[in-house]
């Protein structure tokens, strides 16, 4: 077994395990303070287990906060018809912070394939619009808007029109209002 995997299976004296329930079975039975304690002594290495799997402190930091608020949430009377034959509290606490940190990991990839989707989609819609877009600038307009899409700075682009920089940003800047005014009007006819 790894180092790692030996400080997350670390066995707990079968007094402190003794002391953990005990302080469960007092939350469970109605003692809302009882809760602070086991924070404050499980707290830390849950997020040491949930920050295994999801390699981010500030995710697993908030997996394990959303856990106790669940659990500090929950009525006296629903607390014993769900947790009243917990053996093992720790034990059981880590099964769920590995559960919901594999949760938040399917759901993280998840937004990025949708996020991908919709960026392709939306990109491929953009596409078509900015080329029609571009048809309300004029020529010279469409040359300079395109060189700069290309790469080109307002100093290179400057120098090739033999126009200023302060010239270029603001013929870009009337371009690209141009562009907006005519987004506007499509998302108005189509909405």
């Amino acid at each position: 077994m790894s180092r790692f995997g030996s400080i997350l299976e670390k066995k707990l004296t079968s007094n402190e395990m003794s002391k953990q329930n005990q302080i469960w079975n007092r939350f469970i039975h109605g003692e809302n303070e009882a809760i602070g304690e086991l924070y404050t002594q499980l707290f830390e290495p849950l997020v040491f287990l949930s920050f295994y799997f999801v390699k981010s402190n500030e995710s697993a930091r908030d997996i394990v906060g959303d856990l106790f608020v669940q659990i500090i949430t929950t009525t006296p009377k629903d607390r014993k018809q769900k947790w009243g034959d917990i053996k093992d509290i720790q034990l059981y606490l880590k099964q769920i912070v590995r559960h919901k940190s594999i949760d938040y990991l399917r759901k993280s990839q998840n937004q990025l394939r949708i996020q991908s989707d919709w960026q392709q989609t939306v990109s491929v819609a953009l596409d078509n619009f900015s080329h029609e877009a571009l048809n309300v600038l004029s020529l010279p307009e469409k040359d300079l808007f395109d060189l700069h899409l290309q790469g080109f700075n307002n100093n290179e682009l400057a120098q090739k029109f033999h126009l200023s920089e302060k010239t270029i940003r603001n013929k870009l800047s009337l371009s690209r209002k141009k562009m907006l005014r005519y987004f506007k009007t499509v998302l108005i006819l189509f909405s």
